[in-house]
C-alpha cells in the first residue's frame, strides 16, 4: 500500500484502514505537527463501521502541545502507549464525547502519531506494541522519503514557475560555457528559442564578436580559480540579439555546483530604456547649462543643434521665422560636420515656403509636432521641387524624422528637426516626447536671447543718444574720446561727456559720472547733459554751470530721484600756440596734464558731489596749455581698476601717461585697452575719457603710423 500511494495525502487514510481492522480496533486517527504553529493536529480519521462521527469531528478540531492529550503524550515520549481504560485517564480532553461513543481502550504509536480506540476493554499487548513500533519505523521512513520527494517537487515547481514568469533572462551554463538552462525571458530578450540555445556555447549566442575572447578568458579563470570579478557583482555589459543588434545589459553571475562540477547562473536585464533615460537626462542637463551660459542668439542656436547630434539624431536643423514671415535656416549639425554644407546648400537653393503643406512650414503654422517613423520614398518625391532636388534629398539617406515647433511665451518662433539617416534608428512616440521637451527648453533660450538682443539694441541706441555723435573740430587742438560701458549690454551707463561751442572762440567741455546704471541713471545723464548745455548759455564760469546742474539734480531728488553725480566742467579758449582753460570740479577726478617733456600732473581743485548739498561752491581754476601739452579728462572707471598691488589709481594712470609724451590725443585715449586688460577684458565700471592736445596732429584725431606703432608696443605693469 505504501509503495502504491502516489502522494502522502492519499497514503494517510489508507494507513489507518490497513492497520485498524488487522489489529481489531474500531476508531483511528493520524496526527501530525502543523508547521505553521508547531501544534499537533489531526490529519485523518478512520471508523470501522458507519456511525455518529462526533468523535472524529472533535478530533479534527483539536490541537495539542507536547504532553497534552493522548497524542501529545506519544509525541513527547516518542514510544508506543497503551491505556486499557481510557475513560479513567485525566489527560484526555475528548473524554465526554468518547464516553458517549462507548470507547473503552486506546493505544497510539509515533510516526507522526497514530492512535486507535475500541469499545472493548483490552489489556496492553506487548506483541502488538512491538509490531506497531515496527510499523512506525517503516511508515516513518516512507513519510520522510515522501516528504522529501514532495518538497523537491514543490521546490522544482516553484523554481520552474519563477523561471517561467521571471522578467529577467536567467541562463545557466556549464564550465565549458555551454547553455544548460534558458528561460522564456531569455528567449524574448535575445530572440533565440529554447531548443536552439540548449547545448550551444553562450559566447556564440549572445556575446558580440568583439567581446567573445574576453568572455571565454574570464570563464576559464573563474573555473580554474573559483574567483573572478564577475561573481556576485552587478555589471553593465553588452549583449547581442539573434539579428546581431547590440544592446546594454546588466548581469549578476552566481556559481553553483552540479554533480561536483561548477556551473554558473546569470541573471540578465535589458537596460536599454534605463540607459536611454540616463542619456536623455544628461542631454537635458547639458542643454540647461549650455543654454544658460550665453544670451547670444547664434551661440544658443549652435549649442542646441550640437547637443542633439549624434546622441539624439544624425541631423539636427533649426529654422526660425524672420520678421518678414519667411522661414530662415539658422543652425545645422550633423554627425559628420563635412556634410553640413549640403543642408545649407539645400536651404539656399530650395528655401521652404511658409505656405507649404508639409514639413517645417506645417509645424510652424499648426504649432503641432510631427513624427515620421519611416520616411517613404513617395514622401521624399512629393516634397522635391525637381529632379535635381530629389537626387539631393535621396543622397541624404533619410529614414526617420521628428519636426517639433519652437514655441515660447505663446509664440511659434520656428521649428527644430531631428532626422535619422546613417544610424538607421527609428523614432517613436517616446523619442518625440523627449524631442518636445528639448524643443521647449531651446525655444525659451532662443526667446530669451532675442529679448536680450532687442534690449541691448535699445540700450545701445539710448546710450548713443547720451553722447555726442562726433566731437567738433577745434582750431589748434586735437580732440579724441573713448567710452566703454560695463555690465550687461542692456544696462545704460551713467558716464557721459560733451564738447560744444559756446561762442565764436569759446568751447565748453564736460565729463561726468551718474551713480548707478539703468533707466534712472540714463534719465539723470540726459538731465545733466541738457542742463549743462542750457546753463552754458547763461553762465560764463564753469562753477556757475556746476551750480545749476546741482540745482537740477536736487530738484529731481525732491521728486523721488535718488541719484548723485560727479562732473568736471571746463571753458576752453584756443589762441596763439596754446589754449586757456577755466576748470571747476563737482566731486569728479581731476584731469591729468601731460606736458611736452613727459611730466604728468593733476590740475584743478576737488569739489563736492553734485546732488548732495544745495550750498555748492565749486572753485574755478585757470590753466594755460602750451604747445605739445595734452590734457586727459576721465571717469573713475579708469582709476578704480583693481590690480595685484591694489587699485590702479591716479598714480597708475599718471605712470601710464608718462610713456605717452609723443602720442597724439587719439592714441592717449587708447590707454583704455590697458585698463580693460587689467580687468581680464571685462570692465567693472563704465569708462569715459576725453583727450585734448595743443598743436599736435590734425583736428580729426588720426594718429600718425609711427605713433600707432609705439602704442601697440605699450604695456603697463602694476
Amino acid at each position: 500500500m505504501l509503495a502504491d500511494a502516489p502522494t502522502l495525502a492519499e497514503a494517510t487514510p489508507r494507513l489507518l484502514e490497513a492497520i485498524g481492522p488487522s489489529l481489531g480496533w474500531e476508531l483511528g486517527a493520524l496526527w501530525a505537527v502543523d508547521a505553521r504553529d508547531g501544534l499537533l493536529r489531526c490529519q485523518a480519521t478512520w471508523r470501522a463501521s458507519p456511525g455518529d462521527d462526533e468523535f472524529e469531528q472533535l478530533s479534527l478540531q483539536q490541537a495539542f502541545v507536547p504532553g497534552e492529550g493522548l497524542p501529545g503524550r506519544v509525541w513527547s515520549r516518542g514510544r508506543p502507549e497503551w491505556i486499557a481504560d481510557v475513560l479513567s485517564e485525566r489527560n484526555f480532553p475528548r473524554w465526554e464525547v468518547a464516553a458517549r461513543e462507548g470507547v473503552k481502550s486506546w493505544f497510539g504509536f509515533p510516526i507522526r502519531v497514530i492512535e486507535f480506540f475500541t469499545r472493548q476493554l483490552r489489556s496492553p499487548d506487548e506483541e502488538i506494541l512491538g509490531l506497531t513500533a515496527l510499523f512506525g519505523d517503516q511508515i516513518g521512513q516512507y513519510l520522510r522519503r515522501r516528504q522529501a520527494e514532495d518538497a523537491t517537487r514543490a521546490s522544482e515547481t516553484r523554481q520552474a514557475a519563477i523561471l517561467e514568469s521571471a522578467l529577467d533572462a536567467i541562463i545557466t551554463i556549464d564550465a565549458q560555457g555551454h547553455v544548460l538552462a534558458f528561460n522564456p525571458a531569455a528567449e524574448r530578450m535575445f530572440g533565440r528559442p529554447h531548443g536552439e540555445a540548449i547545448g550551444r556555447e553562450l559566447a556564440e549566442l549572445i556575446v558580440p564578436p568583439s567581446l567573445r575572447d574576453a568572455h571565454r578568458g574570464a570563464l576559464e579563470r573563474i573555473v580554474a580559480t573559483g574567483q573572478g570579478r564577475l561573481l556576485g557583482q552587478r555589471l553593465e555589459l553588452t549583449g547581442m540579439r539573434a539579428g546581431g543588434d547590440e544592446f546594454p545589459v546588466e548581469l549578476t553571475l552566481a556559481r553553483v555546483e552540479l554533480d561536483g562540477a561548477p556551473a554558473f547562473t546569470g541573471y540578465v536585464r535589458d537596460i536599454t530604456e534605463r540607459k536611454r533615460a540616463e542619456l536623455r537626462a544628461q542631454i537635458l542637463a547639458e542643454t540647461g547649462e549650455d543654454l544658460s551660459a550665453s544670451l547670444d542668439l547664434q551661440a544658443t542656436l549652435d549649442a542646441v543643434a550640437g547637443l542633439s547630434v549624434p546622441r539624439v539624431a544624425d541631423w539636427c536643423v533649426i529654422d526660425l521665422v524672420d520678421a518678414g514671415r519667411r522661414i530662415e535656416r539658422v543652425a545645422v549639425a550633423h554627425a559628420d560636420p563635412s556634410r553640413e554644407a549640403l543642408a545649407w546648400e539645400l536651404e539656399r537653393r530650395f528655401r521652404a515656403d511658409l505656405d507649404a503643406p508639409e514639413g517645417v512650414p506645417k509645424a510652424v503654422r499648426t504649432g503641432r509636432s510631427e513624427l515620421i517613423e519611416d520616411i517613404p520614398g513617395a514622401l521624399i518625391a512629393a516634397v522635391a521641387r525637381d529632379e535635381h532636388h530629389l537626387g539631393l534629398l535621396r543622397s541624404l539617406g533619410l529614414c526617420s524624422a521628428m519636426i517639433v515647433p519652437l514655441r515660447a511665451r505663446g509664440e511659434t518662433l520656428g521649428a527644430i528637426s531631428f532626422v535619422a539617416a546613417e544610424s538607421g534608428r527609428r523614432f517613436d512616440e517616446d523619442d518625440l516626447a523627449f524631442a518636445e521637451e528639448l524643443a521647449r527648453r531651446a525655444a525659451l533660450a532662443i526667446s530669451n536671447a532675442r529679448i536680450h538682443a532687442e534690449r541691448s539694441q535699445v540700450a545701445e541706441i539710448l546710450q548713443a543718444s547720451l553722447l555726442p555723435p562726433r566731437l567738433p573740430m577745434i582750431p589748434g587742438l586735437t580732440v579724441a574720446s573713448r567710452f566703454r560701458a560695463a555690465g550687461e549690454a542692456y544696462d545704460v551707463g551713467g558716464d557721459f561727456f560733451d564738447l560744444f561751442a559756446i561762442g565764436p572762440r569759446d568751447w565748453l567741455i564736460v565729463v561726468g559720472d551718474v551713480s548707478g546704471k539703468g533707466p534712472e541713471a540714463a534719465a539723470v545723464t540726459a538731465l545733466a547733459r541738457y542742463t549743462v548745455r542750457e546753463a552754458a548759455v547763461h553762465e560764463r564760469l564753469p562753477s556757475g554751470v556746476l551750480a545749476r546742474l546741482n540745482e537740477a539734480i536736487l530738484s529731481r531728488q525732491a521728486e523721488g530721484g535718488d541719484r548723485f553725480c560727479t562732473a568736471l566742467v571746463g571753458r576752453l579758449r584756443p589762441g596763439g600756440r596754446g589754449a586757456h582753460l577755466a576748470l571747476a570740479s563737482g566731486g569728479h577726478p581731476l584731469p591729468l596734464r601731460l606736458d611736452a617733456g613727459g611730466q604728468v600732473e593733476p590740475v584743478g581743485t576737488p569739489g563736492l558731489l553734485l546732488g548732495f548739498d544745495s550750498d555748492l561752491e565749486p572753485e574755478d581754476v585757470e590753466i594755460e596749455l602750451h604747445a605739445g601739452d595734452s590734457l586727459l579728462l576721465y571717469t573713475d572707471g579708469v582709476t578704480e581698476t583693481p590690480t595685484a598691488a591694489g587699485l590702479f589709481g591716479e598714480g597708475g594712470l599718471a605712470a601710464l601717461l608718462e610713456s605717452c609724451a609723443d602720442l597724439d590725443a587719439d592714441a592717449l585715449v587708447r590707454v583704455d585697452r590697458t585698463v580693460v586688460d587689467l580687468q581680464a577684458g571685462a570692465p567693472r565700471d563704465d569708462i569715459a575719457m576725453v583727450a585734448l592736445q595743443v598743436g599736435q596732429g590734425s583736428s580729426d584725431g588720426d594718429a600718425s603710423p609711427g605713433r600707432q606703432g609705439r602704442l601697440a608696443a605699450f604695456s603697463f605693469s602694476p
